[in-house]
């Protein structure tokens, strides 16, 4: 009887554990159940990938692919009220990468009979913009010399666009208090803050906000983990 009872609970276990999900956006599930706010984004993010949005706006499906495992990492660490708003956060990327279309091509109007000169060819549809991160030093927030080349091209493409808004989202890994990395966060976004506002972009177009090691990119096991970690991503809020 005893050992019937063993072979019925091994059936069941492996019944359970082979029908289970065993990652969202990658990231390893360490329980048999997870939020249904998961598949949701998952759905939503595979529907942007092929409605026709997806051919304009790739970035908004790329940066929601990224706040979902984001989510997917920290929700295993018992933050759960910030990974259910990093997955609403990517659903409503998708949804917008759904809508999205070229820009509209605007035809000049006919030129009378006696004018000689050419019609002024229609504007370009407009490129998508994406922005990358910039990486610091271990305990450090002054610029490297990289991070100064990449917010250049912010800058420029700041200039170019006078409609973007950015959020400056500073981050770090996890060696310290959390109280001493959401601090250096803040150092990290003030200093690109600074940097873009002596460049002449309107600080008003520019927000700064810390997450400190609440939202980790990579493994913090690891050197090359934690390097990706120190950084400050530049987030398209309008």
């Amino acid at each position: 009887m005893r050992g019937k009872l063993i072979l019925i609970g091994l059936v069941l276990l492996f019944i359970m554990v082979g029908c289970a999900p065993k990652t969202h956006f990658g990231v390893r599930d360490k329980a048999l159940w997870v939020p249904a706010e998961f598949e949701q984004t998952e759905a939503a993010i595979a529907s942007a990938e092929r409605s026709e949005g997806a051919k304009y706006c790739p970035e908004k499906i790329a940066r929601a692919k990224e706040l979902g495992k984001q989510a997917a990492e920290i929700y295993w660490i018992c933050r759960t009220a910030e990974a259910m708003s990093l997955l609403s956060q990517a659903r409503g990327l998708a949804k917008e990468a759904e809508s999205c279309r070229p820009a509209a091509m605007v035809t000049p109007p006919p030129q009378p009979p006696q004018a000689l000169a050419p019609a002024a060819p229609a504007p370009a549809a407009r490129q998508p913009i994406s922005f990358h991160s910039v990486l610091f030093d271990f305990d450090k927030s002054n610029l490297k010399p990289e991070a100064m080349v990449e917010l250049d091209r912010a800058v420029k493409i700041m200039r170019d666009n006078p409609d973007v808004m950015l959020e400056l989202q500073g981050n770090t890994d996890n060696v310290g208090t959390e109280a001493y990395n959401q601090a250096l966060g803040k150092r990290r976004a003030d200093a690109v803050f600074n940097y873009m506002e002596a460049k002449g972009i309107d600080p008003n177009r520019l927000k700064q906000v810390s997450f400190g090691e609440g939202k980790p990119v990579a493994s913090n096991a690891t050197d090359a983990g934690r390097a990706q970690n120190r950084r400050v991503e530049l987030f398209i809020v309008k």
